[in-house]
Protein backbone atom coordinates (compact mmCIF):
# COMPACT_ATOMS: atom_id res chain seq x y z
CA UNK A 1 0.00 0.00 0.00
CA UNK A 2 1.38 3.30 -0.95
CA UNK A 3 1.33 6.42 1.52
CA UNK A 4 -1.47 8.23 0.44
CA UNK A 5 -3.59 5.04 0.58
CA UNK A 6 -2.30 4.49 4.50
CA UNK A 7 -2.95 8.19 4.90
CA UNK A 8 -6.63 7.71 3.74
CA UNK A 9 -7.28 4.74 5.32
CA UNK A 10 -5.85 6.15 8.88
CA UNK A 11 -7.96 9.03 8.58
CA UNK A 12 -11.06 7.08 7.58
CA UNK A 13 -10.51 5.06 10.57
CA UNK A 14 -10.17 7.90 12.97
CA UNK A 15 -13.36 9.27 11.67
CA UNK A 16 -15.50 6.35 12.35
CA UNK A 17 -13.78 5.66 15.76
CA UNK A 18 -14.91 9.36 16.80
CA UNK A 19 -18.46 9.43 15.42
CA UNK A 20 -18.51 5.87 17.17
CA UNK A 21 -17.77 7.63 20.54
CA UNK A 22 -20.39 10.30 19.74
CA UNK A 23 -22.92 8.32 19.36
CA UNK A 24 -22.21 5.86 22.42
CA UNK A 25 -22.29 8.74 24.36
CA UNK A 26 -25.64 10.54 23.05
CA UNK A 27 -26.83 7.46 24.09
CA UNK A 28 -25.54 7.29 27.26
CA UNK A 29 -27.15 11.27 28.22
CA UNK A 30 -30.72 10.25 26.50
CA UNK A 31 -31.02 7.36 28.36
CA UNK A 32 -30.36 9.22 31.68
CA UNK A 33 -33.30 11.66 31.11
CA UNK A 34 -36.52 9.14 30.26
CA UNK A 35 -38.01 9.19 33.58
CA UNK A 36 -40.00 12.01 35.00
CA UNK A 37 -41.30 12.93 31.35
CA UNK A 38 -44.78 11.77 31.52
CA UNK A 39 -44.31 8.79 29.08
CA UNK A 40 -44.08 5.09 30.62
CA UNK A 41 -40.52 3.74 28.69
CA UNK A 42 -39.67 0.17 28.45
CA UNK A 43 -37.53 -0.57 31.86
CA UNK A 44 -39.60 2.09 33.89
CA UNK A 45 -41.76 2.07 36.65
CA UNK A 46 -45.59 3.71 35.75
CA UNK A 47 -48.37 4.89 38.68
CA UNK A 48 -51.06 6.24 37.39
CA UNK A 49 -54.01 9.07 38.37
CA UNK A 50 -56.52 6.68 37.05
CA UNK A 51 -57.85 3.37 37.87
CA UNK A 52 -57.14 1.13 34.62
CA UNK A 53 -53.69 3.02 33.87
CA UNK A 54 -55.88 6.25 33.13
CA UNK A 55 -54.95 9.81 33.07
CA UNK A 56 -51.02 10.77 33.47
CA UNK A 57 -48.55 8.88 34.56
CA UNK A 58 -45.73 9.36 37.37
CA UNK A 59 -43.15 7.38 35.12
CA UNK A 60 -39.58 6.18 37.22
CA UNK A 61 -36.25 4.18 36.66
CA UNK A 62 -35.06 4.79 40.26
CA UNK A 63 -36.24 4.59 43.70
CA UNK A 64 -38.21 7.92 44.92
CA UNK A 65 -38.89 8.24 48.46
CA UNK A 66 -40.90 10.92 48.92
CA UNK A 67 -43.81 11.36 45.88
CA UNK A 68 -45.11 14.41 47.42
CA UNK A 69 -42.59 16.78 45.59
CA UNK A 70 -43.41 15.18 42.45
CA UNK A 71 -46.02 15.51 40.16
CA UNK A 72 -48.21 13.85 37.36
CA UNK A 73 -47.45 14.82 33.98
CA UNK A 74 -48.60 14.87 30.17
CA UNK A 75 -46.53 13.24 27.36
CA UNK A 76 -45.84 15.38 25.28
CA UNK A 77 -45.98 18.44 27.59
CA UNK A 78 -48.86 20.32 25.59
CA UNK A 79 -50.99 17.55 25.63
CA UNK A 80 -53.81 17.05 27.97
CA UNK A 81 -54.86 13.93 30.60
CA UNK A 82 -56.33 13.67 34.38
CA UNK A 83 -54.35 14.84 37.25
CA UNK A 84 -51.57 16.57 35.04
CA UNK A 85 -50.22 18.70 37.57
CA UNK A 86 -51.24 16.93 40.56
CA UNK A 87 -49.07 15.73 43.19
CA UNK A 88 -48.50 12.20 42.84
CA UNK A 89 -48.42 11.37 46.68
CA UNK A 90 -51.70 10.09 47.84
CA UNK A 91 -53.08 9.88 44.52
CA UNK A 92 -52.05 6.66 42.25
CA UNK A 93 -54.55 4.71 41.59
CA UNK A 94 -52.91 2.25 39.38
CA UNK A 95 -49.81 1.09 37.98
CA UNK A 96 -47.72 -0.30 35.15
CA UNK A 97 -44.52 -2.21 36.06
CA UNK A 98 -42.50 -2.49 32.18
CA UNK A 99 -39.06 -3.68 34.39
CA UNK A 100 -37.84 -6.72 34.95
CA UNK A 101 -38.14 -6.57 38.78
CA UNK A 102 -40.10 -6.26 41.70
CA UNK A 103 -40.79 -2.50 42.91
CA UNK A 104 -41.91 -2.43 46.88
CA UNK A 105 -44.20 0.45 47.39
CA UNK A 106 -44.86 2.51 50.65
CA UNK A 107 -47.85 4.80 52.57
CA UNK A 108 -45.31 7.11 53.92
CA UNK A 109 -42.43 8.85 52.44
CA UNK A 110 -38.71 6.95 53.15
CA UNK A 111 -40.63 3.62 52.64
CA UNK A 112 -42.53 4.15 55.99
CA UNK A 113 -46.19 4.21 56.35
CA UNK A 114 -48.63 1.91 57.89
CA UNK A 115 -48.33 -0.87 54.46
CA UNK A 116 -46.05 -2.15 52.72
CA UNK A 117 -46.57 -3.81 48.87
CA UNK A 118 -44.82 -5.47 45.99
CA UNK A 119 -45.41 -5.06 42.25
CA UNK A 120 -44.17 -8.43 40.84
CA UNK A 121 -41.91 -8.00 37.36
CA UNK A 122 -44.51 -6.32 33.99
CA UNK A 123 -47.52 -6.64 36.20
CA UNK A 124 -50.41 -4.28 35.18
CA UNK A 125 -53.24 -3.68 37.79
CA UNK A 126 -55.40 -1.42 39.48
CA UNK A 127 -53.88 -0.27 43.36
CA UNK A 128 -55.47 -2.22 46.40
CA UNK A 129 -58.16 -0.61 48.78
CA UNK A 130 -54.93 -0.17 51.38
CA UNK A 131 -52.53 1.08 48.49
CA UNK A 132 -55.14 3.31 45.90
CA UNK A 133 -54.61 6.76 46.53
CA UNK A 134 -52.26 6.41 49.71
CA UNK A 135 -48.56 5.36 48.00
CA UNK A 136 -45.65 8.22 49.13
CA UNK A 137 -42.46 5.91 47.97
CA UNK A 138 -41.23 3.20 45.87
CA UNK A 139 -38.03 1.53 45.28
CA UNK A 140 -37.07 -1.64 43.20
CA UNK A 141 -34.32 -2.96 45.61
CA UNK A 142 -35.44 -4.37 49.21
CA UNK A 143 -31.85 -3.68 50.21
CA UNK A 144 -32.60 0.41 48.97
CA UNK A 145 -35.88 -0.04 51.15
CA UNK A 146 -35.14 1.81 54.81
CA UNK A 147 -37.79 -0.15 57.04
CA UNK A 148 -37.04 -3.67 55.53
Amino acid sequence: MNNLARRVATVALAASALGSFGLATAGTAAATQVAYDGYLDPEEMGFYYNSDQGGCVFDLYDKDQNFNNDYFKAFPTTASCNGKGQVVGNNTASYKNRTGQSWYVHTGPNSGGTYHGEIPAYYVGNASVNFKNNIESACYIVEYCAPY
